[in-house]
């Protein structure tokens, strides 16, 4: 897997093309007049000018059903909705689970039987677009028209959806003046650099949170201690700007890097940062309405869980929980969710029609972009607002993700997570 993504990382240098995907066609970044809409040209249809109409008539061509998978089950709505729409076609949602969509696609290319035509997936450690997309499994759709109205900074690794977050909770009972945290480093509060734990010189038990989060390994919550990696100079900062003293890198003499498996610079904040979390006392569960649940109860005092932005929906039915927001250097990185065609597919026309449909059509309306405005969500496009969620991207305070170098420390979160998280003493 490691030589893999070494690969990878340098074949992306290869393709700066794909960094600018409102151009050209399906990616084609030449300074050329593009086609008209329905002119086909050696590399196939511009289907990126097309409108809905135009790809319909081509879509009703291909005799196959359109075949969608999805890791979000708003899909399996809009797959109804476009069923009414466009009643010549048929469509099938499948639910897919993201940690084995990636091997699934894989296996049903390389035996040479691809079964679906678009992919809807998360991708916050960059593997679907490392894996997938440059290694020539999906194909990257960028409908002219949509986007216009959205940032390029996110065209980047693909066609967004929609974007959300992996979030700390808190409890507003017991916190009813707002966020109790100014920084990551208030998460691990009562760590003891003497002792490289949370006990003191007698013994006694000095974590202050308790801990709640679903699977640190999986691509959500590495991903993210990933970024806090990356950007480790500014969580050193952060440190020495809240306490007023340098901080004091304590993992040091615990790296075992090993080359090709796992890796850590040293004198790293965001490397201090993630040894002092692993020696935590933390409780793992397996579901999001579990990790919420507990903070609501907060059966041992303060308590902290991580899990997805959407499960903010458990404040409906009475739950004293909200996000945590506003820390610094920043809260947590913009992930997406990214539409994808599937390279080799049965109908790559109706795949790019469901996909625009799916994103709101040419002015955003004229689809069912509605579908994915959920709690946890916001909208890419700049003239379509999602109002679920009841605050900003600013007001939580997000910064874009690096998938480069997520990437290649996804990994080495992962490996050190497990030989940490097993040296508590």
């Amino acid at each position: 897997m490691k030589i893999k993504r070494l690969f990878a990382i340098l074949l992306v240098l290869s393709m700066t093309f794909m960094l600018f995907g409102c151009k050209g066609k399906d990616g084609d970044t030449d300074d050329k007049t593009t086609p008209a809409p329905t002119e086909a040209t050696e590399a196939g249809p511009d289907y990126e000018s097309m409108s809905m109409d135009e790809l319909y008539e081509l879509a009703k061509k291909e005799s196959g059903t359109i075949t969608v998978y999805s890791t979000t089950t708003s899909a399996q709505t809009a797959a109804k909705k476009f069923q009414k729409q466009f009643p010549d076609l048929k469509v099938e949602y499948i639910e897919s689970d993201t940690d084995s969509v990636a091997n699934r696609i894989k296996t049903e290319s390389d035996s040479g039987h691809v079964a679906a035509d678009v992919l809807m997936v998360k991708d916050n450690s960059g593997e679907v677009y490392y894996e997938l997309v440059l290694e020539k499994y999906l194909d990257l759709y960028y409908p002219k028209a949509v986007c216009e109205h959205i940032d390029d900074s996110l065209l980047t690794y693909g066609m967004p959806l929609f974007a959300t977050y992996s979030t700390w909770y808190y409890n507003t009972k017991m916190y009813p003046d707002g966020c109790p945290l100014t920084s990551w480093w208030d998460i691990v509060e009562g760590y003891n650099p003497e002792t490289e734990n949370y006990t003191d010189g007698n013994g006694n038990n000095t974590q202050f949170w308790t801990i709640y989060t679903k699977d640190i390994t999986s691509p959500s919550y590495s991903a993210l201690w990933c970024q806090l990696v990356i950007d480790g100079d500014a969580l050193t900062e952060q440190y020495e700007k809240q306490y007023g003293k340098p901080l004091e890198f304590t993992y040091m003499k615990h790296l075992s890097n090993e080359p090709g498996l796992m890796y850590f610079p040293d004198n790293n904040g965001g490397v201090e940062l993630f040894w002092r979390f692993t020696q935590m006392n933390i409780t793992g569960l397996g579901d999001g309405d579990a990790v919420v649940a507990a903070v609501d109860e907060s059966l041992n005092g303060p308590t902290l869980g991580l899990c997805s932005a959407s499960k903010l929906d458990n404040q409906a039915s009475g739950s004293a929980i909200d996000w945590v927001r506003g820390l610094q250097p920043y809260t947590a990185f913009l992930a997406c969710d990214y539409v994808y065609s599937i390279k080799g597919c049965d109908n790559p026309a109706g795949a790019r029609l469901f996909t625009l449909y799916c994103l709101g059509g040419d002015d955003g309306q004229s689809g069912c972009l509605s579908v994915f405005n959920t709690i946890g969500r916001w909208s890419v496009r700049d003239d379509f607002v999602f109002e679920k969620s009841p605050y900003s991207i600013e007001e939580v305070n997000l910064k874009s993700p690096d998938f480069e170098d997520i990437y290649s420390y996804f990994l080495s979160v992962t490996s050190y997570w497990t030989k940490w998280s097993g040296k508590k003493r």
